[in-house]
């Protein structure tokens, strides 16, 4: 009698590649990109909430869309997948030492131009293994609640068009294009654009 071969087990994918999301989840923008990552891991919103140090109902809101995660929340959101905040976002990665990004190609990953939420651009998609997490933010012109957020690493913004005002615990700084903060990012802080344009700002922010 002849034995059968064992067969041969399927590794199963890497926890830190991000699987593609249904076409679904990519046209519903980051929040449908949370429910399916979440929904892959069998997790349940409770489960996520625990996980990233979020309520439920604020997790229920991203996923629907009808609230704007912060990037302080993308990396919250980010470390819970076992992921970089790209890779939440869908970003097309690649090994290279050197990323280049044209204008036409930047990809945004939140709600685009509305008055209560931010707008992010990604400016670095194409890097693998970043130490630095760049973007393109237009912050809107109120806030959504009295919230200030804080993340690890340390943060840069730079104003390239418009004005920009940053809330920190103790201390509010005006800044117009061409002006510039960094700070600890464990600082609490948020923003938003002044005058009658959105502003638009470089930030990066360190891990």
């Amino acid at each position: 009698m002849r034995t059968k071969s064992p067969s041969k087990k399927t590794k199963s994918p890497a926890k830190n590649i991000a699987p593609a999301p249904p076409a679904g989840a990519s046209q519903q923008g980051v929040g449908g990109r949370v429910r399916f990552l979440r929904q892959r891991r069998s997790m349940t919103l409770e489960e996520l909430a625990a996980s990233c140090g979020l309520t439920k109902s604020f997790l229920s809101k991203i996923e629907r869309g009808l609230s704007v995660p912060s990037i302080s929340t993308a990396m919250k959101l980010a470390a819970s997948f076992d992921m970089s905040v790209g890779q939440l976002l869908g970003e097309s990665e690649y090994d290279d030492s050197i990323s280049v990004v044209r204008r036409k190609d930047r990809r945004s990953f939140m709600r685009d131009g509305s008055a209560h939420g931010y707008n992010y651009e990604a400016i670095a998609g194409g890097k693998r293994f970043k130490s630095m997490e760049p973007y393109i933010m237009r912050p809107p012109f109120d806030f959504q609640d009295d919230r200030l957020f804080e993340h690890t690493g340390q943060e840069l913004m730079f104003v390239l068009a418009g004005r920009l005002q940053v809330h920190f615990s103790a201390r509010v700084i005006d800044l117009r294009a061409g002006d510039a903060v960094y700070f600890d990012a464990q600082v609490p802080h948020r923003s938003r654009s002044l005058g009658t344009r959105l502003a638009e700002v470089l930030v990066v922010l360190t891990r």
